[in-house]
């Protein structure tokens, strides 16, 4: 396969379409770019952030949405062996996981980017922020850790991981359930049948043996006291599988990085009231948020636009027209008016247009 192709699946209207880049040792990485603006890359978590982006309730598909809203656009991609990526891959080595980064981000072309790294994705991140100084802009890591020995020696992880099985099957199966109820607090089976379902799309248990085993051998605290890049460290008190002490490990060894406890279960889609306004403080005024206002304001009439305002909140139409004091008839004229515009044919389509560019 050659370096430099790319390929879309066919999505349907309102989704992003998948695309892929191959990396320098020949995996073909898929990747999804969201939104207009300046670009936030985040290094791929567990299960793949571009397969995890069509779970409803997921923190790919939350998270990024709301940067989108805000004005960024968010690249995020499968690691190789996971979701739309390859599978069939022999080196999960630090550095290997890092030429997918690197592959991404040189498709893209844009530059500079903030990185994001989150739980996994952080060795990567904190790894490729690095190397590549000049390229990055600011480094966000969520419940970081830079050991590998320590981050699996947790007591959450040891316990969930006790009954990794050597192959699919029924084993399998109760083992991805419990690793989904213990990242929801056993507090929402909905959320955690759907997380459990996506760990077995993304992967066979024997991929999250090699995985689990790869990022075991990891340590990043050499590379911390040489980064240069100005970096926010987030410790999300909520999720059963960080810590704080590694935390804190990040934040210390990376010079002048920020230190910050949020407690909005961001990692496991539950909320991102405390994540996403410190992400944007961090980050400041994003590029092109203007141009992008500017475009849907010419697009939509005010009225249309509170009408998509209030669609994105999942009001009825009923409350849409109570709450705008007019008919449920003329509501559903400024929908169809606004679908026509949009070139949208669903709520859903229409609230994911308004995530996206800031209209929620």
């Amino acid at each position: 396969m050659a370096d430099g192709h790319e390929a879309e699946l066919t999505a349907s209207m309102g989704t992003p379409p998948t695309q892929y880049v191959t990396t320098s040792d020949d995996v073909r990485i898929a990747y999804l770019r969201v939104g207009r603006g300046s670009p936030v890359v985040f290094a791929s978590n567990f299960g793949g952030d571009a397969h995890n982006y069509h779970v409803v309730g997921s923190e790919p598909r939350g998270l990024t949405d709301r940067l989108v809203g805000a004005g960024w656009e968010v690249i995020r991609y499968d690691t190789r062996g996971m979701g739309s990526s390859d599978r069939d891959v022999t080196d999960w080595s630090l550095d290997a996981r890092v030429r997918d980064l690197e592959a991404v981000v040189q498709r893209i072309g844009v530059r500079p980017f903030a990185v994001i790294g989150i739980d996994q994705g952080s060795p990567t991140a904190i790894a490729f922020a690095e190397k590549h100084p000049s390229i990055v802009s600011r480094l966000i890591l969520l419940c970081p850790w830079a050991h590998g020995e320590a981050r699996y020696a947790l007591p959450s992880l040891r316990i969930a991981m006790a009954g990794l099985p050597s192959t699919d099957g029924p084993a399998w199966e109760v083992l991805t359930n419990v690793i989904a109820n213990a990242a929801t607090h056993f507090g929402d089976p909905p959320r955690a049948q759907r997380i459990a379902a996506s760990i077995r799309n993304a992967m066979s248990a024997d991929t999250l043996r090699a995985y689990l085993a790869g990022s075991r051998a990891f340590d990043v605290r050499p590379l911390l006291p040489r980064v240069t890049v100005p970096t926010l460290v987030l410790h999300e008190a909520r999720f059963p599988f960080g810590s704080f002490e590694l935390c804190k490990e990040v934040a210390s060894g990376i010079p002048d990085a920020h230190l910050m406890t949020v407690n909005d279960g961001a990692i496991t889609g539950n909320s991102y009231d405390q994540t996403v306004p410190a992400i944007r403080a961090f980050l400041g005024d994003p590029g092109g948020a203007a141009a992008t206002r500017h475009a849907k304001a010419s697009a939509l009439t005010p009225r249309e636009e509170e009408v998509l305002r209030l669609i994105a909140a999942g009001r009825a139409n009923k409350e849409i027209a109570t709450a705008l004091a007019m008919s449920e008839r003329t509501v559903a004229r400024h929908i169809t008016n606004l679908y026509a515009k949009l070139g949208t044919r669903s709520k859903a389509e229409a609230t994911a247009y308004a995530l996206r560019n800031g209209l929620s």
